[in-house]
């Protein structure tokens, strides 16, 4: 069998939640690129906008869902709606991006209420209220974006690592949970990107490219391809993993 056929998602219907621009265009263009129709939700009009005609200009049909995913029944009537939009719902990307970083001990509470929100209970409530539909149907593939601290500490990203284990955690636990149901859940671990787009010239210029054993920040288009795959059928056997695009930033000791 060509090698091709197994990665394309003609007729599935993908959520794509959290993203800003540019991530949010590149992944929504890489899904409708693929087949799929793709439907995105977030807090910026102008954000979930850019990421629709993203969609829309690969040939697909796009819709944007702008909301606040702080409250429960907003994200269950959004997937709701998603799936009475585009008659489905097949596959979810959850691209949550809040970074933050501050010693511990000045972090106050609200800070980390509102770290926790963003980065974890936002994917999770999503995640909820898509896995009850695809669960039901016994077929669904979900993708969430993890930093490299969900694995590794760093001085002042206490409140930023935790909540990225946390996603990570999620992440293994219902692999396990819906296996059977037909539901593959994995993770895309980033490292260090840059979105101004800079020649890798003028990146090495800065300490933190020097760590990398590539030697450049990453893009949102090396990203694209790995959303693909493992929102196919071609990872139909993986599972529970967080794959690391990072440079090699990982593979340090």
């Amino acid at each position: 069998m060509p090698p091709v056929p197994a990665f394309r998602l003609d007729g599935k219907k993908a959520l794509l939640t959290g993203a800003t621009e540019p991530w949010g265009s590149v992944i929504a263009h890489a899904l409708a690129e693929a087949g799929a129709d793709v439907a995105v939700a977030g807090r910026s009009h102008e954000d979930t906008g850019a990421a629709v005609q993203a969609a829309r200009a690969a040939g697909r049909t796009g819709i944007q869902l702008q909301l606040n995913s702080d409250l429960p029944e907003e994200v269950e009537q959004a997937v709701r709606q998603v799936v009475g939009e585009l008659f489905g719902l097949h596959i979810l990307v959850n691209c949550p991006g809040a970074g933050y970083a501050r010693p511990f001990g000045q972090i106050d509470e609200e800070s980390w209420q509102r770290v926790f929100e963003l980065n974890f209970l936002a994917p999770m409530r999503w995640t909820r209220a898509a896995g009850s539909h695809m669960t039901a149907q016994r077929y669904g593939r979900i993708v969430n974006f993890v930093s490299v601290l969900a694995e590794r500490g760093m001085a002042n990203g206490t409140a930023l690592s935790a909540t990225q284990a946390a996603l990570r955690g999620l992440t293994q636990s219902l692999a396990l949970e819906w296996a059977r149901s037909g539901v593959r859940v994995n993770a895309i671990g980033l490292g260090w990107y840059d979105l101004a787009d800079q020649p890798a010239e003028a990146q090495l210029k800065e300490k933190l490219v020097r760590f990398l054993p590539l030697r450049r920040k990453g893009r949102p288009v090396d990203v694209a391809s790995l959303v693909v795959l493992l929102a196919s059928d071609a990872s139909d056997f993986t599972t529970g993993q967080t794959i690391y695009v990072d440079g090699g930033a990982m593979a340090h000791a």
